[in-house]
């Protein structure tokens, strides 16, 4: 339902305060951004003890104060909050502030098997808008227009990007002319009729999952078809592999970027056009990589990724296990943004390849022994047994040298008692979502990753 006009026009108003200088935010002195970051992290937490169930507890525990928690290092005296917490009792960590009817429910798609549901109040969405505009300006510029070009959104029936897009027009008061020509198509539907849909629409931009990038462009490189390429395309959620990113940046010429986000946080960090990894938006949602302990590891080491969301308000997470595994990029990125970097997502703490020994493997390994074949467009590893590991790909040139290298290779890794089936398919099929997971191990107990198991409730004295 659209807001009345005084409404709209007081969220347009506040959109543009929080829209100007975004471009050139991620260019400022480190100490501006940190000083932006440490008062966005005094704000929230004072916010969050007056107003969420979970800090006002969990504090009062401690014997800490909202006047304790001063800066971004101070983040890590909070205790880590863990997926399975918010899955269990979403309300713990909601805000009473919020009235339900000022309030978007969004739910993360569940690719682990946990799907999470999450809050996001209007003002804070409505600041996603204008921060996106950091990506934006790297898209707009590789389109050579800032304004009225064409963008195709290839998304999941469960995402919430439509409602979000409701929220927009219903709340705001925008020139046409502003705006970015959308055409929503479905990562549902084949590359065929999306293909298509495209060359009647004739996109810029095409965003959507990494994995139905590779899709989508192996079944036009493959097929012969005619094809509108765009000049840019954008992805996020899931993995592209890297020889699909050398197909559609060498093969069609198409520029490739990537965002870091969750449903949790939406605008994490970006790709610029160095490709070194993410820029961090440390200012918005300030991240932590950390060891098995949960201390912080040196910058160029793996560990797990923790994000304090310091934007919305409604469902309010700081020091929040994503499940995903990175590590920060040493020294600065020459593109001369002073935002730290955070490399690709290397794999989920969810993913680890169990040994008979006890041992876990990170999902790493087996990338690196797939990476090698760039005829492989998409594949997806499922460990059956301790000695067993089924293999799908899509694409790969002669076929019977490939299947003996990678039973080398396995052999090689996980020992030579190790049977390797490998079936060739047209695609991966994707989880609910629209996700693929690369990879996945069917011996995990309640904590394969060694994450302690939460009790059924987090509240204390809950029934």
């Amino acid at each position: 339902m659209k807001a009345s006009l005084p409404e709209r026009l007081r969220w347009t108003v506040y959109l543009a305060w929080h829209w100007r200088g975004q471009s050139r935010f991620p260019f400022r002195l480190e100490s501006v951004i940190e000083s932006a970051a440490n008062r966005r992290v005094r704000r929230m937490i004072r916010y969050a003890y007056e107003t969420v169930p979970y800090y006002r507890e969990m504090m009062d525990r401690v014997k800490l104060r909202p006047g304790d928690i001063r800066n971004t290092a101070d983040l890590a005296r909070l205790p880590v909050i863990e997926r399975i917490q918010l899955q269990q009792d979403p309300d713990y960590f909601r805000s009473t502030a919020i009235p339900h009817d000022q309030s978007l429910m969004t739910r993360s798609g569940g690719s682990t098997g946990a799907a999470r549901t999450i809050w996001w109040d209007t003002a804070g969405m409505l600041q996603n808008a204008a921060h996106a505009e950091r990506e934006r300006s790297i898209i707009a510029g590789l389109v050579g227009r800032f304004v009225n070009y064409r963008e195709t959104v290839i998304g999941s029936p469960l995402s919430s990007d439509l409602d979000i897009q409701a929220i927009y027009r219903n709340n705001l008061l925008l020139p046409s002319r502003s705006r970015v020509q959308y055409q929503h198509l479905s990562i549902l539907d084949s590359p065929a009729r999306n293909v298509d849909l495209m060359n009647e629409f004739k996109p810029d931009v095409i965003r959507t999952y990494g994995s139905y990038l590779g899709r989508l462009f192996s079944y036009v490189h493959l097929s012969g078809v005619r094809f509108s390429a765009p000049k840019v395309v954008f992805y996020d959620a899931d993995e592209l592999l890297e020889s699909a990113r050398r197909l559609i940046s060498g093969s069609f010429g198409v520029a490739v970027m990537s965002a870091y986000q969750a449903v949790e946080a939406f605008k994490i960090g970006f790709e610029c056009g160095e490709h070194r990894g993410f820029h961090l938006n440390r200012d918005l949602y300030p991240v932590r990589i950390v060891n098995g302990d949960n201390a912080e590891v040196p910058h160029g080491e793996s560990g797990d990724v923790l994000v304090s969301n310091l934007v919305n308000r409604a469902t309010v997470l700081l020091n929040y296990r994503l499940g995903d595994i990175a590590h920060m990029v040493p020294g600065k990125c020459p593109c001369g943004r002073t935002l730290p970097v955070l490399s690709f997502v290397e794999g989920r703490t969810d993913d680890w390849i169990a040994l008979p020994s006890g041992e876990l493997v990170h999902p790493q390994v087996i990338r690196t022994i797939l990476v090698l074949e760039q005829s492989v467009t998409q594949y997806q590893v499922v460990q059956q047994d301790f000695h067993r590991f089924s293999v799908a790909l899509v694409g790969g040139d002669d076929r019977t040298e490939l299947m003996s290298r990678l039973r080398g290779r396995f052999a090689e890794r996980f020992g030579p008692e190790t049977e390797l089936d490998v079936s060739f398919v047209n695609a991966i099929e994707p989880t609910g979502s629209g996700k693929i997971r690369p990879v996945r191990s069917l011996i995990r107990g309640a904590s394969l990753t060694g994450i302690p198991v939460v009790p059924d409730s987090p509240r204390e004295g809950k029934e």
